[in-house]
């Protein structure tokens, strides 16, 4: 029989803690919509898909959110300068347990005046909170408890041999040649990207480290580096398993086009469905101030760091692999 009542209590602690954190630093807690008519862009997720329809037959296609962001976004745009929410997210197309479950808990937070810098110093004081109250004995210990930072230029400088700062698609396509890593014709940079990090990088991080300064087609809804070649994204993983994904948050409402726009086309050429861009969002961007930080953290891949459980269904009540079990 599964432990309920130590996942019950476990996760009570966890987001009282999470919650106290942040109103001792006078963070406002907020709740958006979970379902939604523009879900997200990355070409990399799928949305589940639904229609929505008014009593007089009226029909919308709606989605639910696989992050909070653009309605957090949004309040960004409306003055909001300090707030956090604890959500419930879902992505289709996800395996069932180990460290995927395709609904899981975010918090995702946003302060108006910090860059990704901070963030990160803010993320690693919020998990040396939380471990303070909820860390079990069992946890598989991490080091000496520090933080690393290292840029993912370094990063495959020092395991591929690339140097993002002069390399392009023929680079990342002859390495992945040469690794044996499987390709396909309408590959983007930013696929070829992504299997070598996964491939040779992803399975070397130990420990607690932030792998910072991502190339620009991988800078989602970040602010780019003052060189134009990266953006302020960051990604923060604990004994290999990577927890959160932080920004300075982009402001600028027609660069923030540009890439829906490709994104939508990658989308497009995948076979995905193409979602509205959220023209709201785009309006109300250039109210934020600059910088801004923004990050979105799995609540349950975070309860199994923290309690040394190695499967994401040892710290949710009713996993998918049981909910959509065949009897």
């Amino acid at each position: 029989m599964r432990p309920f009542g130590n996942i019950i209590q476990e996760r009570q602690i966890l987001n009282n803690s999470i919650r106290s954190f942040f109103n001792s630093r006078g963070y406002l807690e907020v709740e958006t919509p979970i379902l939604v008519q523009s879900p997200g862009m990355e070409p990399n997720l799928s949305p589940f898909e639904t229609i929505v329809r008014e009593p007089n037959g009226t029909e919308h296609r709606g989605a639910l959110i696989t992050s909070p962001e653009y309605s957090m976004k949004k309040l960004l745009g409306h003055g909001l300068k300090k707030f956090f929410t604890i959500t419930k997210v879902f992505r289709n197309d996800e395996t069932f347990g180990g460290n995927h479950n395709p609904e899981f808990s975010m918090l995702e937070w946003y302060q108006q005046g910090a860059d990704y810098q901070k963030c990160m110093e803010e993320t690693e004081e919020l998990i040396r909170s939380l471990k303070s109250v909820i860390q079990s004995p069992s946890t598989t210990p991490t080091q000496d408890g520090r933080f690393e930072r290292v840029r993912v230029r370094d990063l495959f400088l020092q395991y591929i041999g690339i140097d993002l700062d002069n390399s392009d698609q023929k680079t990342l396509l002859n390495a992945c040649n040469t690794y044996g890593i499987h390709i396909t014709s309408n590959d983007t940079e930013s696929d070829l990207f992504y299997r070598l990090f996964l491939s040779k990088i992803e399975p070397k991080l130990s420990g607690n480290i932030f792998v910072y300064d991502y190339p620009k087609y991988q800078a989602s809804l970040s602010r780019l580096t003052l060189d134009g070649k990266y953006g302020e994204r960051f990604e923060l993983y604990m004994n290999g398993l990577e927890l959160c994904n932080g920004f300075t948050e982009l402001t600028d409402a027609t660069e923030q086009r540009r890439r829906f726009e490709e994104e939508a086309e990658e989308r497009k050429l995948s076979g995905k469905m193409v979602h509205p861009i959220d023209e709201e969002l785009l309006s109300l961007l250039p109210s934020v101030r600059t910088p801004t930080l923004g990050n979105a953290l799995g609540i349950d891949r975070l309860h199994m760091i923290l309690t040394g459980k190695t499967k994401i269904e040892d710290v949710i009540l009713f996993p998918a692999n049981e909910l959509f079990r065949d009897y």
